[in-house]
């Protein structure tokens, strides 16, 4: 692991597996790598990732994220076999599909996932989107079907109907510990009162344009540790063109504090997240710039501060599950308050 990397710990919720690098103790959980590498892509993405995850091996990265969606985890998979990285010192999550939450798919969906892996555990399997969809088959080309509105439409699976077979993977030894993805804080507590095993994180869109302070400050509070996806504020993001608003990368708070440290804007916005105290996983295919993202450097809370007042009035979420899957997936309510 790349030495200087900071750790934020998480829970590990099985005590079948043996002491483990990432492993600060079983009861207490994993020390685990806060910057990660992210495998999600497009349609070439299984090709490049498995190139650029020996790449990011031999840079240190020991924290590995993927899902069933991505069509990464084969890729990811035999390029850490093909490393001779020892499996017991990379933490890979992966996820549960909207289509695979009635609980007789849950086991099928993460014994796919395992397969596809190579592995015999998944250490942290989380569930992807806080909604389900009807189920058509694990084939890939019927994971996201829309009707003829461009919509998916939900049906009524209970969460912690599926989290109770989740609960399940973790008591049988396939998987060591059990997350969600895309939770509000409401969905976090019903969850919390209900599960015999919490969530040990919960993997969200943060970057200055949407800092998502609220759930930040829940989550330690809490012991539910986050991971930052879209770190860099997604900037092919189509809004920013259309209403003239900077990307991200070109806000002048993080131009300024690049200049302050020497560091490109990628890098002061991923330390940044770092410096708030959560995992965030960027994404590149590119050498120079893998290598480039994992080097760690502490920010002054001023310039912190900075880039947090970004997205404090005006947020910007860019991945909008109303755009990407229809307007009966609007699980943030976001779109009924514009209405």
């Amino acid at each position: 692991m790349a030495a200087n990397v900071p750790t934020i710990k998480v829970g590990c919720h099985s005590n079948k597996f043996s002491m483990h690098i990432c492993v600060l103790d079983e009861e207490v959980g994993y020390d685990l790598p806060m910057i990660g590498y992210g495998t999600f892509g497009g349609a070439d993405a299984p090709h490049l990732v498995h190139d650029a995850v020996k790449v990011a091996l031999q840079c240190g990265y020991r924290h590995f994220d993927t899902a069933y969606l991505y069509q990464t985890e084969r890729s990811l998979g035999d390029a850490i076999r093909e490393s001779g990285v020892p499996r017991e010192e990379v933490f890979v999550t992966t996820k549960l599909w909207q289509t695979f939450k009635r609980p007789e798919h849950v086991r099928p969906a993460c014994q796919r996932s395992l397969e596809d892996l190579g592995f015999d555990y998944i250490d942290m399997y989380m569930f992807h989107w806080p909604m389900a969809w009807e189920f058509h088959g694990f084939e890939h080309d019927k994971i996201q079907v829309k009707d003829e509105n461009n919509d998916i439409k939900c049906i009524d699976i209970p969460i912690i109907d599926t989290w109770r077979e989740m609960e399940k993977l973790v008591k049988d030894g396939l998987v060591r510990s059990i997350g969600v993805a895309n939770f509000t804080i409401e969905m976090l507590e019903e969850l919390i009162s209900k599960a015999e095993i919490p969530p040990a994180m919960n993997q969200i869109e943060i970057h200055p344009s949407l800092p998502q302070e609220e759930m930040v400050n829940w989550g330690k509070k809490n012991n539910v540790a986050l991971t930052a996806f879209s770190p860099l504020g997604n900037p092919g993001f189509s809004w920013y063109a259309a209403t003239g608003h900077s990307k991200t990368l070109e806000e002048p708070a993080v131009l300024k504090a690049a200049e302050k440290y020497n560091k490109t804007p990628v890098q002061i916005l991923i330390n940044w997240g770092v410096a708030r105290g959560y995992c965030v996983i960027p994404k590149s295919v590119t050498p120079e710039r893998i290598k480039a993202n994992i080097e760690y450097f502490k920010m002054d809370d001023e310039d912190v501060e900075e880039i947090t007042k970004i997205g404090r009035e005006h947020p910007v979420r860019t991945c909008d599950p109303v755009l990407m899957f229809g307007p009966s997936n609007d699980v943030f309510g976001e779109h009924k308050k514009k209405a």
